[in-house]
C-alpha cells in the first residue's frame, strides 16, 4: 500500500469532538487506496487510522454522486456544475400557484442562471427545438 508513501508523517488535524479532519484531496487518495487495497472496509480503517462509519459514508456518497453524474450524461447534460455548454441543471414542474407561475409550468434551468419556461404545447414544440438545437452544438 501506498498511502504512508504518498505524504510524510503528519499531525492529523481534529475538530472540537475529537474527529479527525480530512481535506477532500486526502478523502479522495484514501478512496483509490481503498479500491487499489483489496483489504475489508475494516481492515483499511484500522490501517489508515479513520472510522469504518466515515469510510462507508465517503463510499455512500461517491456512488449516489457516481448515479448521479451517470444520469446527467445519459440525459445529455454536464455532470460537472457550473460548466456553460448547454447542459440543463435542473427541470421543475411548478405545483404551487403562490409563485406567481402557473400550476403545471415546466422550467429548465440552464448553467449560468438561465431558463426556459414552459407552459403551452406550442411553447414545449418551440423549447424542444431549442434543446435538440444545443444538444447538437456539442
Amino acid at each position: 500500500m501506498t498511502v504512508g508513501a504518498e505524504e510524510p508523517e503528519q499531525i492529523l488535524s481534529q475538530d472540537t469532538r475529537g474527529r479527525v479532519l480530512v481535506t477532500p484531496e486526502r478523502r479522495e487518495l484514501l478512496l483509490a487506496e481503498y479500491d487499489r487495497s483489496g483489504m475489508s472496509g475494516m481492515k483499511f480503517t484500522q490501517y489508515v487510522g479513520i472510522k469504518y462509519s466515515t469510510l462507508a459514508y465517503w463510499l455512500q456518497r461517491r456512488r449516489e454522486q457516481r448515479r448521479k453524474e451517470k444520469s446527467l450524461v445519459k440525459a445529455g447534460a454536464d455532470p460537472k456544475p457550473g460548466r456553460s455548454n448547454g447542459g440543463w441543471i435542473e427541470a421543475v414542474v411548478e405545483n404551487a400557484s403562490g409563485s406567481g407561475v402557473p400550476a403545471g409550468t415546466l422550467r429548465i434551468y440552464f448553467a449560468g442562471g438561465a431558463y426556459c419556461q414552459i407552459s403551452s404545447a406550442a411553447e414545449m414544440a418551440l423549447a424542444a427545438e431549442l434543446l435538440g438545437r444545443l444538444g447538437a452544438r456539442r
